[in-house]
């Protein structure tokens, strides 16, 4: 439907896909990459380098993955004053570009998206703890807890978690803030 649609994907690739996984670690370690780029960063105390490098796909890939046109390994290094670590992932797109910035760009909108609201979801407001798993519950919960970390963020709460606790045991800050909005 996507690549119907006139559209392409970009599409991580975790343990859940190990033929694929391994098909794409070995033609990272194989090829040569046909761009790269390095991009680093400051902030909070603490420094990222991203190196993004693009490969194109091999026959040892599985069938099955229609329009795949590359193959993306993005290595972030994290450091700061009390410790640092490194992840690597890769990733599959439909894209034809050979231009690591765009791959990069994209793929830091994906993070933004789950640092700013899913991680939000998950760690501040438990939602993969409730009891609520599926059916409208779930759907009417997963709302109502956008809906609050949206007042949260229109109301320039620094802190989801924060304004959280504090409207927790504030009610009436709470319904002032509510009936603003």
């Amino acid at each position: 439907m996507i690549l119907e649609s006139q559209n392409n994907y970009l599409v991580k690739v975790k343990a859940n896909q190990p033929t694929l996984l391994n098909s794409i670690k070995e033609i990272v370690e194989t090829s040569g990459a046909v761009s790269s780029i390095t991009e680093e960063q400051k902030k909070r105390g603490r420094k990222e380098k991203r190196i993004t490098k693009i490969y194109l796909p091999t026959s040892k890939i599985p069938e099955g993955w229609l329009g795949l046109n590359r193959i993306i390994q993005v290595e972030r290094n994290f450091e700061s004053k009390k410790d640092s670590h490194q992840t690597m992932s890769y990733y599959i797109s439909s894209l034809i570009s050979n231009d690591a910035r765009t791959f990069s760009s994209g793929i830091r909108g994906h993070w933004f998206i789950e640092n700013k609201l899913h991680w939000v979801k998950d760690a501040i407001q438990k939602e993969d703890t409730t009891r609520h798993k599926s059916g409208n519950a779930a759907k009417n919960m997963s709302l109502l807890r956008n809906i609050a970390i949206n007042i949260i963020r229109d109301n320039d709460y620094e802190s989801v978690k924060y304004a959280t606790l504090f409207f927790a045991s504030n009610v009436k800050e709470l319904s002032q803030v509510i009936y603003r909005t």
